[in-house]
């Protein structure tokens, strides 16, 4: 899964549906097949319009997927939050599925695919170009393609109508329709944020909360990414140097990916495969994949390799691994909703100052800031509800989980998030990266979502998950 990526109470009612909104009618759901999915799931779409404040304006069709309990089930289902922003919910029907094994024993397991994700409404953004591949090895955000997939999108679709303030209405419409009383969501990464504005709006139709790699409402994205990956380089180093057969294998990985750095710097030219001649290989571009590597152990443990490659002038590897990530992207990600929330909800609230300060030292450098401001600026903008962007209070029983080797959101941004959930527990999970699940993990939300507390959850821990063997060879 790709990874990218708050002290006041909102006034009552702030995103209570506008009276354009009809409660839906019960939603009837019909047998379906999912991928991947041994058992039999129900699926159905509910209509909404696309702009709440307008029942007149396009019609939206929220696809929907339900995976029932095994026995009779209670009314309060297990309903993930994707992340992203972009990815989309019913197509890991299967994964869930597992994952909640136990817990759907008496509870449904609800996947509700995001408005411009997946069926609903997609919002897809080409932004690989198999005839110009030499465009992605200069920008992650290509900002001529960028621009080109919101001209196409904006001649079907009302782009300022796809943030999480919406999407909390349509996951309140879906409850209603299919007449749930509360749900137990599951979020992670990006996802925390759908989970954090629907706590605030609609508290009393969640149950409890799980929030894992947790990214806070406050602090505005990419801007904390280049000290984060700075500092998951730094920890990527000293556990190669601690470790006997990584250290034999790449002695000198400090100096060699100093080296290759510089290399960056000064210009370079690689080959491109199936393409004739050469092409640029941005420095950024290459930190920016690096950064993606560093959000989990298990992805991290290949860098030394690609370092050693570079430094000895074998580029091939990174060329390939990076068009080949964008190829993903492009495949896995709405990129549309992407740009939809994070131009709106994150971009505008950078400051150069701030730039400045956060991103000078650090091997990423401002990169991947510029970048999105790049992308963004062809980007319809919308106005945030007021005090959207404050902190979230809550009562609601929630389990905050975030790992200490997580390269993506670090551990600070739990901290910063936690204390406005008085019913909250926090969990550190040693050695794991991010949105990373384990045994452990499993038991202590299976605990959440059958006491419908998180009191005793409070100082309880998981064994640390041993660092995964580095690679050697390719």
């Amino acid at each position: 899964m790709l990874g990218y990526l708050l002290l006041a109470v909102l006034t009552v009612g702030l995103h209570r549906p506008t009276e354009a909104q009809s409660v839906p009618a019960r939603l009837e759901l019909s047998p379906c097949r999912l991928a991947d999915l041994k058992s039999a799931a129900r699926c159905g779409v509910l209509s909404v319009p696309e702009n709440p404040a307008r029942a007149s304006s396009r019609r939206l069709a929220i696809h929907i997927a339900v995976v029932p309990a095994k026995r009779e089930p209670s009314r309060d289902p297990l309903v993930p939050l994707m992340g992203g922003p972009g990815e989309d919910a019913i197509s890991n029907a299967a994964f869930y599925a597992e994952q909640y094994d136990v817990l759907r024993e008496h509870r449904d397991l609800l996947l509700i695919d995001q408005r411009g994700t997946g069926k609903s409404s997609p919002l897809h953004c080409d932004l690989y170009s198999a005839a110009h591949p030499e465009i992605n090895l200069k920008d992650v955000f290509p900002a001529e393609r960028a621009a080109r997939c919101e001209a196409t999108l904006s001649r079907s679709a009302d782009l300022t109508q796809y943030g999480y303030a919406n999407f909390a209405q349509d996951l309140e419409a879906a409850r209603k329709a299919l007449g749930y009383d509360a749900f137990n969501i599951s979020a992670g990464s990006y996802g925390t944020r759908a989970a954090q504005v629907f706590m605030r709006a609609y508290p009393k139709s969640v149950r409890t909360a799980f929030l894992g790699s947790v990214v806070p409402i406050d602090i505005a994205q990419p801007l904390p990414m280049a000290q984060t990956a700075q500092g998951a380089l730094e920890q990527l180093f000293d556990a190669c140097g601690q470790d006997p057969v990584c250290r034999g294998a790449f002695p000198n990985l400090r100096s060699e990916f100093a080296e290759v750095e510089r290399h960056l710097t000064l210009g370079l030219e690689v080959s491109i495969p199936n393409h004739a001649g050469k092409a640029a290989l941005s420095a950024g571009r290459v930190t920016e994949w690096m950064r993606s590597l560093l959000y989990r152990p298990r992805s991290a443990a290949v860098i030394p390799w690609y370092v050693q490659q570079a430094y000895g002038g074998n580029w091939a590897p990174i060329v390939a691994a990076i068009l080949e990530e964008t190829r993903q992207a492009d495949r896995e990600l709405s990129l549309g909703l992407l740009f939809a929330i994070t131009c709106n909800e994150d971009i505008p609230f950078l400051d150069e100052a701030a730039i400045t300060a956060k991103t000078i030292g650090t091997y990423l450098g401002d990169y991947r800031v510029r970048e999105q401001q790049a992308a963004c600026h062809a980007w319809p903008r919308s106005t945030l509800p007021e005090g959207y962007r404050e902190a979230v209070h809550s009562s609601i029983p929630t389990l905050f989980v975030s790992g200490d080797a997580d390269g993506g959101t670090p551990l600070s941004f739990m901290e910063h998030t936690a204390p406005g959930f008085s019913a909250s527990a926090r969990i550190v999970a040693k050695g794991q990266g991010h949105t990373e699940w384990s045994e452990c993990v499993g038991k202590l939300y299976q605990r959440l979502v059958e006491t419908g507390s998180a009191r005793e959850l409070v100082g309880a821990g998981c064994a640390p998950i041993p660092r995964p063997a580095f690679k050697i060879t390719p």
